[in-house]
């Protein structure tokens, strides 16, 4: 049985029944999307051997102020345009959907009611340390398999081990270099005038120019 995921743009995700699909499912403002984002989507597809890479912005990240982020429409736009190439990879709007701050524990459950055979969910180095202060966190563990990719000063294998202390479940390590690319840099280098289509899908680009996101 083919269905829909939760609040999906695109084909259909596969759950229930004979040949279902795992999800991984990958989280953030996406303020813009740039090449470091679909690297570490496509180094966790193959790792995992997943049907699906899910893109998920943040409606209202509970971290961020609103006036601090470009508008979600714009984000959204944003994401389409950057995994247009690739055919699985996948865009859910359960996040910009919700009303109120975007809880990662909330979007498990969702993604977990239509019965997925199995979630996965891709974070940073940076993001696996913080883990234990996010809502709900032993739910969270407790739902999705964690994937962590590297960062710059984040020591993956001990934070993989201290997560595993903690929660009693061992992160899947990605064997990939630290690509830190910032998406703060990228929009100071917009500000300020500088170049950086290299960093980004060109349709992430072109909507940037059209729409003068970034600008003083």
């Amino acid at each position: 049985m083919t269905q829909n995921g939760p609040g999906h743009d695109g084909a259909p995700l596969r759950f229930a029944g004979t040949g279902r699909q795992s999800v991984c499912l990958f989280g953030g403002t996406f303020d813009p999307p740039h090449v470091g984002h679909l690297m570490m989507a496509e180094v966790a597809r193959e790792t995992l051997g997943v049907g699906r890479v899910v893109f998920i912005p943040a409606g209202a990240p509970p971290h961020k102020l609103a006036s601090d982020i470009t508008p979600l429409e714009d984000r959204l736009d944003m994401v389409r345009a950057s995994i247009a190439l690739f055919p699985q990879f996948a865009l859910s709007t359960v996040e910009a959907q919700r009303s109120g701050p975007s809880y990662t524990v909330d979007t498990l459950r969702v993604f977990a009611a239509v019965g997925g055979a199995g979630l996965f969910l891709l974070l940073g180095a940076d993001m696996l340390e913080d883990l234990p202060n996010w809502r709900e966190a032993d739910e969270i563990n407790r739902l999705a398999t964690i994937v962590a990719a590297p960062r710059s000063g984040k020591p993956l294998g001990a934070l993989a081990a201290a997560h595993e202390r903690r929660y009693g479940r061992t992160p899947i390590a990605l064997d990939m270099p630290e690509l830190d690319i910032a998406s703060s840099w990228i929009r100071e280098r917009v500000s300020g005038g500088l170049r950086v289509d290299p960093l980004l899908p060109a349709g992430v680009s072109r909507i940037i120019e059209q729409r003068g996101l970034y600008r003083p």
